[in-house]
């Protein structure tokens, strides 16, 4: 006999009563230094441990973040039933969002695509030039947020081979804060890791449930 409900028969999995809220914190690293799980006991690829010679750097005050990919689809398509299938082919996978902390200089020059940072301890003074775009620089980024303080647990999602692209802008509003948009960082397919895992992977980690 049915349930009253409607509810399914058999196995089910529900979904759980937790909630994500709040905008994860982005750090990136350079694509050539190596992640500190490659891989995990479960064949991962995750997680940044910063160097003198590849350090991590945090991008600060992070606004209006998303995630989202680029796909291509292709419908398949029978005289006789019209549309039986669609194949899909993911592009990329990419962060877009904006930030509000312009300083130091040698953390902001990487989202704007500008020079190495000339500090002078004489003058108190950063500067960086703005130049040509150096195509061959690319990112680890690690994206962590914590939906449970007092247990530790949280959420992190792992990009493996990513670059800054698109145009951005500097919002100079009257009366407000200076806010630059438009920032982007698209990962594309990385080969040196499995194919399941070719553009990042996802993370939970939850003790009281897992």
């Amino acid at each position: 006999m049915a349930l009253i409900t409607g509810s399914a028969y058999g196995t089910t999995t529900q979904q759980e009563e937790i909630y994500l809220e709040g905008v994860p914190t982005i750090f990136i690293q350079d694509y050539e230094a190596d992640l500190m799980f490659a891989p995990d006991s479960d064949g991962f690829y995750w997680q940044l441990s910063g160097t003198n010679t590849y350090p991590v750097y945090e991008i600060g005050c992070v606004t209006d973040v998303s995630l989202t990919e680029d796909l291509t689809l292709n419908n398949v398509l029978c005289d006789n039933k019209g549309v039986a299938d669609t194949v899909q082919a993911r592009n990329f996978i990419e962060f877009n969002f904006s930030v509000q902390s312009f300083f130091p200089f040698t953390v902001l020059r990487h989202l704007l695509l500008f020079g190495a940072v000339t500090e002078n301890a004489v003058t108190h003074t950063e500067k960086f030039g703005m130049g040509k775009i150096n195509n061959a620089q690319a990112w680890h980024v690690w994206a962590p947020k914590v939906y449970d303080e007092d247990a530790g647990d949280y959420v992190a999602i792992m990009l493996h081979r990513c670059k800054f692209v698109d145009p951005w802008s500097i919002d100079m509003p009257f009366g407000s804060n200076w806010t630059a948009s438009g920032l982007k960082l698209r990962a594309y397919v990385d080969s040196t890791v499995p194919a399941a895992q070719q553009f990042g992977m996802f993370l939970r980690s939850d003790a009281s449930v897992i």
